[in-house]
């Protein structure tokens, strides 16, 4: 009976604490997340008032591939890709530089029209705070997966308006075929925390 009521202390200790740091994540991504896309919208809206803004096209991309490459060089790409790099050969530590200079980059590329997406970008911004998060908190190498997996689908939920299709794209988009059932739970939680954040503040 003590036994019992020890394993099952500990699973609601455990429980409540990524239930903690989820919301914590979910919410920091969120608001980050909303400054990005806020941005994109005003820096698109403010170059759609030239009518030939597109000819800064050349120069925006070469300003932009200047910052990632000098500053940031793990921002270069669509965004995923070095997620799934990082989680696999760095135990998911990320620069916190790719945060901004992938958002700076993004806008600019964006907004002068190049062809690029928000959802790399949103995903890759919240992994790299959530990594931020777990180096500050000093966590291990599997919390700090765990909690760039949380980062990963706040962001996701934040770009689509979709907590549950971000919380599922956040456990399973590392490992092909693969669920981490563990995450799970705290990847919805962070999910929902972003989209409600991020729908406050009037993007979703």
């Amino acid at each position: 009976m003590r036994r019992r009521v020890i394993e099952e202390s500990v699973l609601f200790i455990s429980v409540a604490k990524w239930f903690f740091l989820a919301s914590v994540t979910g919410a920091v991504v969120g608001i980050s997340t909303t400054i990005f896309l806020k941005s994109l919208a005003f820096a698109s809206e403010y170059a759609g008032g030239f009518s030939l803004y597109f000819l800064l096209l050349p120069v925006a991309m070469f300003l932009s591939s200047l910052i990632v490459k000098y500053l940031a060089p793990e921002a270069e790409g669509h965004g995923t890709e070095k997620i799934i790099d990082a989680v696999h050969t760095r135990n998911a530590k990320i620069n916190p530089a790719v945060v901004p200079i992938k958002l700076v980059a993004t806008v600019i590329t964006i907004a002068l029209g190049g062809s690029a997406g928000k959802e790399g970008p949103c995903a890759q911004i919240g992994a790299g705070l959530a990594s931020t998060i777990a180096r500050l908190l000093n966590f291990d190498d599997g919390d700090r997966k765990k909690l760039v997996i949380c980062g990963i689908s706040a962001g996701f939920a934040t770009v689509f308006g979709t907590p549950i299709a971000g919380a599922m794209f956040g456990v399973e988009v590392l490992f092909v075929g693969a669920i981490l059932y563990d995450v799970l739970l705290p990847s919805f939680v962070a999910g929902i925390v972003g989209y409600q954040i991020s729908s406050a503040l009037g993007v979703t």
